[in-house]
């Protein structure tokens, strides 16, 4: 009886200590953040908004810049928010205003960021990648692109975007037409192959075409050879009527009589659609 005393009296304790410690750690949940602009302030301002830390992460604070950003006299917090590795370790940022003796947050911002977040005096700049129709997430061509926030009185405000580091030229594309009849592939020199050529073709019926950098066609009309394989790579694109894209030395129009491929200098080329295939420019 002595035993079965002692151990309820155990187990009573137990529970009295394990009851404190939920209470403790809903106690330190509770707690805003409030100190000085730091890393630890960060992450504790950080973990009061879990959709900012999306994986979790036991220090999501990546990069933390600390100053007036906004208005004037204001203490702000501006933190790259961390990911787990992969090919963009940074996929957003966050600003907190110090504001009645606690940290707000002021601006949620999802961006692959390029390069990390600079102060410029009280404004915040941003880099991020610039993707093209058809990149993948990881390979991004179209460069960089870079803006100015900058607090309004109430709110911060994203500047225009400036390109601060060129495009790649595009060396291969490839593209259909609107209505899935016509699909078309181009590259100009500087892939694998080493290859200049624009080459269409339509389903039905079907026909295919090829152009040269010098001009030259060749036209193949209903016949099993009457076929192309670019690979799988670089991943085909819907082009809408009205747009163009320029590879190289080449360029292609979607226009709603067909898909129009031309040298660029000498304005030599074809019109394929379901007419038919005919030759156009001087």
């Amino acid at each position: 009886m002595l035993l079965r005393r002692g151990a309820a009296r155990l187990g009573f304790a137990a529970l009295v200590v394990v009851l404190a410690s939920a209470s403790a750690s809903n106690s330190s949940a509770a707690r805003t953040a409030s100190g000085p602009c730091s890393e630890a302030t960060a992450r504790q301002a950080v973990a009061e908004h879990p959709e900012l830390n999306t994986f979790d992460l036991p220090n999501p604070v990546a990069q933390l810049l600390c100053g007036s950003f906004t208005g004037p006299g204001s203490q702000a917090m501006v933190v790259a928010i961390g990911v787990f590795p992969t090919c963009w370790p940074i996929q957003k940022w966050a600003v907190f205003s110090f504001t009645g003796g606690s940290w707000k947050l002021v601006l949620d911002e999802p961006a692959f960021l390029d390069v990390p977040l600079v102060a410029v005096g009280s404004d915040i700049q941003e880099t991020t990648a610039v993707f093209r129709p058809g990149d993948p997430r990881c390979i991004p061509t179209g460069g960089s692109h870079a803006r100015l926030w900058r607090w309004d009185g109430t709110r911060l405000v994203a500047g225009p975007w400036k390109q601060v580091k060129p495009p790649e030229p595009i060396t291969e594309a490839q593209f259909y037409s609107p209505s899935r009849n016509l699909d078309c592939g181009m590259t100009d020199g500087l892939s694998p192959r080493g290859a200049a050529v624009v080459v269409c073709w339509s389903l039905k019926p079907t026909r295919l075409v090829s152009l040269s950098f010098n001009g030259k066609l060749s036209i193949c009309r209903r016949r099993p050879g009457c076929t192309a394989d670019f690979g799988e790579s670089p991943r085909p694109q819907k082009l809408a009527y009205g747009r163009q894209i320029t590879v190289g030395r080449f360029r292609c129009f979607s226009l709603r009589t067909g898909v129009k491929c031309i040298v660029v200098r000498s304005g030599k080329g074809f019109l394929i659609n379901r007419v038919g295939i005919r030759r156009v420019g001087p």
